[in-house]
């Protein structure tokens, strides 16, 4: 056994560490394995991965944010939450 502080330290930051590691692991695959949801607002839709519409919806946005064109860049955001909502949801 081991009375060492020093090393009682160390393991506990090590273990915690692991552990923060293996959560935001576990955050992150949520993350990816969840499709995003049409219905939040608060932040721009994003493209469900695999899905061609999505990915030119989302082109479309990103040029219209290139050119700062905001009516456009608003415009591509209501055609991605309109397709997802028609084509992703269950």
């Amino acid at each position: 056994m081991c009375t060492d502080p020093a090393t009682r330290d160390t393991r506990a930051r090590l273990y915690d560490r692991a552990r923060l590691s293996a959560e935001v692991r576990i955050a992150n695959e949520r993350a990816v394995a969840l499709p995003p949801d049409p219905d939040d607002l608060s932040r721009p839709p994003r493209p469900v991965p695999g899905c061609s519409a999505c990915l030119t919806l989302a082109e479309r946005r990103e040029a219209a944010r290139a050119e700062r064109d905001r009516s456009a860049e608003t415009d591509a955001n209501v055609a991605l939450r309109r397709h997802q909502r028609e084509e992703h949801r269950p």
